[in-house]
C-alpha cells in the first residue's frame, strides 16, 4: 500500500511539471518576439544554476566536488541547452500547438533509445500506451491545413534532445548525486547558451518588465523546479513512465491557451486531450498490474 501511494506522490509530481511546461508556451512565444533566443535560454538556465548552486552550498557543499555528477550533469547540460534552444528559435517560426506536438513525441523516441542502447525490453503495454498517446498528441495540436515548416523542422531537434535527456538523466541518478547532477546540469547549460549568445552579435539586454517576469517565472519555475522534479523523479520511476507522463503536456498547454489567449477547443483536439489521457492513465493501471 505505501508503495502504491508512493508512486502516485511520483506522478502527481510528473503532472504537475506537466502543467507548468504546458504554461511555458505562450511565455516563450511572447517573449522572443522582443528577446534574443539565446539570451532567453541563458536567462532561464543561469537563474536555475545561481539558486540550485546556493541551495546546494549550503546543503551539501562536498558533492559539489563529485566528479560522476560533474560529469553526467554537464552531458545534461549540453541537451538541456539544446532543448531549449531549438524549441525557443522553432517557437519564432510556428504555431505554440505544432511546437507542443513535436516535443512531446519525445515519448516516441524514448522506448526506442532504451532498446537501441540499453537492450530494454518493449512489451505490449508500453507499445499500446505510446499509440494512444501519439495519435491523441496529433489530433490535440496539429493543425491539418497548415504545411510543415522551418520552425516543425527546428522542434524536431527539440523532441530528439528531449528524449536523451529523460533516457540519460534515468541512468544518472542511479550513479551520481542528484543535486550535483542538476546544478552541473544548469552550469553547463548557462555555458552553451551564453557562448551561443555571445556568437549571435546580438547581446542587448534592453527589455521591458513584462518579458523580466516571464524570464524569472522560466527560470525559477518552468527550468530549476521542471529539471529539478524530472531528474530526481527518476530514481524511483522509468525512464517511459516520466516520458509518457510528460505527454500530458500539450494538453495543459491548450488549457493554458483558452484561459490566457481565448483558444477554444474542437471536437478534434477534445478527443486528442481524451486519448492522451486515456494512454498515460492506461499505460500506469496496466503497468502495475503486469508487474
Amino acid at each position: 500500500m505505501e508503495k502504491s501511494s508512493n508512486k502516485l506522490i511520483y506522478t502527481f509530481w510528473l503532472v504537475l511539471v506537466s502543467i507548468v511546461w504546458g504554461s511555458t508556451f505562450f511565455l516563450i512565444k511572447d517573449t522572443v518576439a522582443t528577446v534574443n533566443e539565446n539570451l532567453i535560454v541563458f536567462s532561464r538556465c543561469f537563474l536555475a544554476f545561481v539558486a540550485m548552486f546556493i541551495y546546494q552550498l549550503s546543503k551539501d557543499r562536498k558533492s559539489l566536488f563529485e566528479k560522476s555528477g560533474i560529469i553526467y550533469g554537464s552531458v545534461l547540460g549540453v541537451l538541456l541547452a539544446l532543448t531549449y534552444t531549438s524549441q525557443t528559435i522553432g517557437l519564432k517560426f510556428t504555431s505554440t500547438g505544432h511546437s507542443a506536438f513535436i516535443t512531446s513525441s519525445a515519448v516516441i523516441a524514448v522506448p526506442f533509445i532504451l532498446f537501441i542502447f540499453y537492450k530494454f525490453k518493449i512489451v505490449s503495454i508500453d507499445i499500446l500506451a505510446v499509440a494512444i498517446v501519439f495519435i491523441g498528441l496529433f489530433l490535440l495540436t496539429y493543425d491539418f491545413d497548415t504545411d510543415i515548416n522551418k520552425g516543425d523542422v527546428i522542434t524536431i531537434i527539440t523532441a530528439l534532445t528531449c528524449a536523451f535527456h529523460i533516457v540519460i538523466s534515468g541512468r544518472a541518478v542511479k550513479k551520481a548525486n542528484t543535486l550535483t547532477i542538476v546544478t552541473y546540469q544548469f552550469l553547463a547549460a548557462s555555458l552553451v547558451s551564453f557562448i551561443a549568445w555571445s556568437l549571435s552579435g546580438d547581446m542587448q539586454l534592453n527589455f521591458g518588465m513584462k518579458a523580466g517576469f516571464s524570464l524569472l517565472y522560466l527560470g525559477l519555475i518552468g527550468t530549476l523546479f521542471c529539471y529539478f522534479v524530472s531528474v530526481w523523479v527518476q530514481k524511483y520511476v522509468t525512464s517511459l513512465k516520466v516520458a509518457i507522463v510528460f505527454s500530458l503536456e500539450p494538453v495543459f498547454a491548450a488549457i493554458f491557451g483558452f484561459f490566457f489567449l481565448h483558444e477554444i477547443l474542437n471536437p478534434k483536439e477534445l478527443i486528442g486531450a481524451s486519448l492522451i489521457l486515456a494512454g498515460v492513465i492506461a499505460h500506469s493501471i496496466l503497468k502495475k498490474q503486469a508487474n
